[in-house]
């Protein structure tokens, strides 16, 4: 089988696990443990390829995709050579239960040609109130074939995916059995390792990483320039990023914000940009303040300018350059 293209299906199959957890009204929870495994078949035959991702709050810090299980950013590196030991050993142990109920399902099917894989997706949640909530779902082939929940303490098979093979998993599975396993693994497993976590993974989020900020000025249509300020690699998330003008603070409505997103390794960053007109990037600065600190960056052009018409399309960092400067002739 094509390893690379096996590498590109799962990063898919994560995407779309990601997409299926957050769905709008969903209540957030405080903290969030979540494992993503993925297996796959080819004519029959179940590969000893597979795929694993570990996130906590959203922040991946486990990952196999090729060889071993590496950790992801500076907490997950921290951590003891224990819990790297178990988390490989429950890791082989799941991914060794994915690929017999592969095995089973593929006895189930009638035509066992092509590639297939299952995927399933299993998380622990703890609000304030230290509540656990947990969800379970199974993907054959990218399509829902069994959703389980820690709070209705039952697995259910859904009526309009997969139905077919659904149905006959109903048929010889011990539903009630299943659920029991499930409850047992979040409950026991699963919320427990979570709250393990806590203590250490808080205590990282919360120390204070100041952002590296940069500001580029680049043309946009012809007579504009789009000034970008970004900050990265900081912590915690909470900081405000805004534009400028002769030092008074311009409407957000002007600026385009990406967002604080993270950086994959326990950090985050964001970028806010403005479009101004062309000649006038000197009045403008990036206001950065995060962690208390506070701090001011200049658009990046010379003291002197003298603004060029840029040819439309042209791949420039800023429209604007330095005027020579006259040179000075010996008397």
């Amino acid at each position: 089988m094509d390893k690379v293209w096996f590498a590109g299906l799962c990063r898919y199959l994560s995407f779309l696990a990601s997409v299926v957890f957050v769905l709008p009204g969903t209540v957030v929870a405080q903290h969030n443990l979540w494992y993503n495994f993925t297996v796959m078949a080819q004519d029959g035959s179940v590969q000893p390829t597979f795929f694993a991702e570990g996130r906590l709050d959203g922040q991946a810090f486990l990952r196999r995709e090729r060889g071993t299980v590496e950790p992801q950013g500076l907490w997950a590196k921290n951590l003891s050579t224990e819990t790297w030991r178990k988390e490989t050993k429950d890791l082989k142990e799941k991914v060794e239960d994915l690929r017999k109920c592969l095995g089973e399902i593929l006895g189930l099917q009638k035509e066992k040609g092509g590639l297939h894989s299952l995927q399933e997706i299993v998380s622990c949640e703890m609000g304030e109130d230290s509540h656990p909530r947990g969800v379970r779902r199974l993907y054959y082939d990218g399509e829902l074939l069994l959703s389980c929940g820690l709070e209705t303490h039952g697995c259910t098979v859904p009526q309009a995916s997969a139905q077919t093979l659904a149905l006959e998993m109903e048929k010889t599975c011990d539903m009630d059995e299943l659920s029991r396993h499930y409850w047992a693994h979040v409950r026991g497993e699963l919320c427990a390792k979570l709250q393990g976590y806590l203590k250490s993974w808080t205590s990282f989020t919360e120390r204070t990483v100041p952002p590296a900020v940069t500001v580029t000025c680049s043309q946009a249509l012809e007579g504009t320039d789009n000034l970008t300020c970004q900050a990265i690699s900081f912590s915690p998330q909470n900081i405000s990023v805004a534009w400028y003008q002769d030092e008074k603070a311009v409407s957000p409505d002007t600026q385009q914000s990406g967002g604080v997103l993270p950086d994959g390794n326990g950090t985050y960053r964001t970028w806010v940009t403005l479009r101004v007109p062309q000649g006038e990037e000197q009045r403008f600065s990036c206001h950065v303040e995060h962690g208390g600190n506070h701090s001011v960056h200049a658009v990046p052009c010379g003291p002197r300018l003298q603004y060029v018409k840029v040819p439309r399309g042209s791949n420039l960092s800023c429209s604007c350059r330095p005027t020579p400067q006259p040179q000075q002739h010996g008397i």
